[in-house]
């Protein structure tokens, strides 16, 4: 298997210095375990996923630090979260040194809930998602039919890495996820209405959630199709981009809108598998944003998160895909999958302008060469930006 370096490494390795506990959060098999027994190589390495551990660790919890003593690893940490008081009894006791235990865990806000409350100043926490462009090699000649492989294929390392065929990866990732978490740890009774809720919200990427409507599809309530979406987003299957309202007095929307974190699983949950087909189709647009935010979401992971993620809509139907926040810096992006920009396309970025102050706006778009557009918007080829990182350094 060839092992592609994560861009949080440095990161992790610079938080070992100062933390006797370093937390690595994100979705299943995005290549935590990997990357933390490459960087932690001296360390003993244990994994809750294996039964006859976690009953162990249950047990006797004292007694299993003695038997594993740091510095190790601790793999999946969300089957045993009450081993996270007894890790801070032994990090307290013994004053270990910096980076002597470092966990990883799949289930973000309930484990996260353990953290604050067992580890509070003793740990710091980091998340991983899949591949960005930026960690990849790079790509000489981006056009859209390589962007809706990959887009099919996806950014696991499982496809990407190990050449596992997307179609068995995905199939396998949804079982396994349905199974295992979502049965086990979220206690979801009706597997049906929750796989169909799943089917649902990967045909409505990128859309205004509508809990009422989700929930008369489902047949279920609204206040059910809200704690389903809260697993699917603790388990990173789905990143929810929240509403810009910072000091701006006209009516805004206020419901976040839906993407999956990772664009192969949509394709493989709409039954997508021909690239061209899913780029001319009614869902091409739809899955090309998807794809050009998450790949921006996991690079400012990357980073250290320095970034906000916001999407703006108000009354009058003024409407800007998305918008990088920073401090009091703003950076207003409209993505569009067109190799002809045009001032249509940019009427939400030159009425958000009036109404935040912006130093750049973007149009991302497939066009090869940069065009400056009207009122200063920049309109860039979408490869270009992302995979230089411009707005995240």
């Amino acid at each position: 298997m060839t092992y592609i370096r994560r861009a949080i490494e440095s990161l992790l390795l610079e938080a070992a210095k100062h933390f006797p506990v370093i937390l690595l959060t994100g979705p299943r098999q995005s290549g935590k375990s990997t990357t933390l027994q490459r960087l932690f190589s001296t360390h003993a390495y244990v994994t809750f996923d294996d039964p006859v551990i976690r009953t162990q660790a249950e047990r006797d919890p004292a007694l299993f630090l003695a038997d594993h003593p740091a510095p190790v690893v601790f793999d999946e940490i969300q089957y045993v979260p009450h081993l996270l008081s007894h890790i801070k009894m032994e990090v307290d006791r013994s004053r270990l040194r910096h980076g002597s235990y470092v966990l990883t865990g799949s289930q973000a806000f309930s484990l996260m809930e353990g953290v604050t409350e067992s580890l509070a100043g003793r740990v710091a926490v980091f998340e991983l998602l899949q591949f960005s462009y930026s960690e990849l090699p790079a790509i000489k000649e981006m056009n859209e039919d390589r962007a809706f492989e990959d887009i099919i294929r996806g950014f696991f390392p499982g496809p990407v890495a190990q050449r596992v065929p997307p179609v068995l990866f995905h199939g396998s990732y949804i079982q396994t996820y349905l199974e295992r978490d979502v049965r086990t740890m979220h206690a979801v009774g009706d597997l049906r209405a929750f796989q169909q809720l799943i089917e649902i919200l990967a045909a409505n990427i990128g859309q205004v959630l509508n809990l009422s409507k989700i929930g008369t599809l489902c047949g279920v309530s609204h206040t059910t199709v809200r704690k389903w979406i809260s697993v699917l987003e603790a388990s990173r299957l789905v990143y929810l981009l929240r509403p810009y309202t910072r000091n701006l007095r006209k009516r805004v929307v206020k419901s976040p809108k839906l993407y999956f974190t990772d664009t192969g699983m949509v394709a493989h949950i709409l039954r997508e598998s021909n690239p061209r087909a899913l780029r001319n189709g009614v869902m091409g647009g739809a899955i090309f944003e998807n794809a050009v935010i998450m790949d921006l979401v996991k690079a400012n992971y990357g980073k250290g998160s320095p970034w906000q993620f916001f999407y703006y809509r108000d009354n009058n139907q003024v409407e800007v895909d998305l918008i990088l926040l920073r401090g009091s810096e703003h950076i207003p992006i409209e993505i569009k999958l067109s190799r002809s920009p045009n001032d249509h396309m940019i009427a939400g970025l030159r009425s958000l302008k009036k109404l935040i102050k912006a130093e750049q706006s973007y149009l991302f778009s497939s066009r090869k060469e940069s065009v400056t557009m009207p009122d200063g918007v920049k309109a860039v080829h979408w490869y270009h930006f992302v995979r230089e990182e411009r707005s995240l350094r």
